[in-house]
């Protein structure tokens, strides 16, 4: 396989987990397997204020059938509601212009190359998870650290049976169309590639030691993920994202709180048009940064359905 052959199968490989990375990078490695749920509520919230009434999604973008069908108050808010939010267009990923951007963001267009820009240990944690995949590591060296992390998580999802397709977000905006619902995005393709191509080298390799440190694989992490969004469990969800804070700050302060604070205003604005079905990583809305406590402190009564 020729090197830019490779390179557009590595985008398209990412591409199909690029929305994960909210979820599957909070580094479920101490958290405990989730307790059955016994209220029954799914990761959804209906939030009200001023006579409207719209609903908060939280989101596990890869998914296996065995989720499926989600919640039945996640399909009855979506049949109520005018208008679909969530964090990108999906149809923006397929896009010429944003394949070429991941590959001239993603791989290093000079002399550098993985070996050199990561420390010994990161590099062999990285030659660890490769071989474990049964990859090339020499296929690798030209990928930034950011794009291997998120590399590495896309194949051992696919791997383990979890496809993008299922993901939460696609599933509703592949449905909108079909039921007239009008569609408005947070970010940009570009904007999201933008955020992990602009860190620094040691916040890219903080990213990719909080995604490998630990006992289990990303698999297993994105698992036990999964299985406490089903079950409406936020305590546990919590738990994983304030491990994430403490393993690596600076990715989390990026990753979430700068792209929160952001989202806030373009949110109220969909909600105060009315109906607005807002689908976003489930890691965005919980913990002391999260959008459930920031829309409450603007006066939304919230409410787990």
């Amino acid at each position: 396989m020729s090197a830019s052959m490779f390179r557009r199968r590595a985008s398209c490989a990412l591409l199909a987990c690029l929305l994960a990375l909210a979820a599957a990078h909070a580094r479920a490695l101490e958290a405990p397997a989730p307790a059955p749920s016994t209220g029954g509520k799914g990761f959804i919230w209906r939030l009200e204020r001023d006579s409207h009434t719209g609903w908060l999604v939280g989101s596990i973008h890869t998914l296996t059938p065995d989720y499926y069908p989600l919640p039945h108050a996640m399909e009855r808010a979506f049949m109520r509601s005018a208008t679909l939010m969530e964090e990108v267009d999906q149809r923006e990923l397929a896009s010429p212009e944003v394949m070429a951007l991941l590959q001239n963001k993603g791989f290093y267009q000079d002399n550098r190359s993985l070996d050199t820009e990561v420390s010994p240990e990161t590099f062999g944690l990285i030659r660890g998870r490769v071989e474990r995949l049964g990859l090339d590591l020499d296929r690798l060296r030209r990928m930034k650290p950011w794009m291997v992390s998120l590399m590495l998580m896309a194949l051992e999802l696919q791997k383990g049976g979890f496809q993008s397709a299922l993901g939460v977000d696609r599933y509703f905006f592949d449905r909108a169309p079909q039921f007239g619902k009008k569609f408005r995005a947070l970010e940009t393709a570009a904007e999201q590639i933008g955020f992990m191509a602009d860190m620094d080298a040691p916040m890219q390799e903080a990213m990719f030691r909080a995604s490998t440190e630990g006992r289990e694989s990303e698999l297993a992490q994105v698992t036990a993920l999964a299985d406490a969004w089903r079950q409406g469990d936020v305590e546990a969800l919590e738990r994983v994202l304030l491990t994430t804070r403490r393993a690596a700050p600076r990715v989390y302060d990026l990753m979430f709180v700068q792209r929160n604070r952001a989202w806030i205003p373009k949110i109220e604005d969909c909600l105060g048009s009315g109906a607005c079905f807002v689908v976003v990583g489930a890691g965005h809305l919980i913990g002391p940064d999260g959008l459930l406590i920031e829309l409450k402190k603007r006066g939304y009564t919230i409410t787990q359905e």
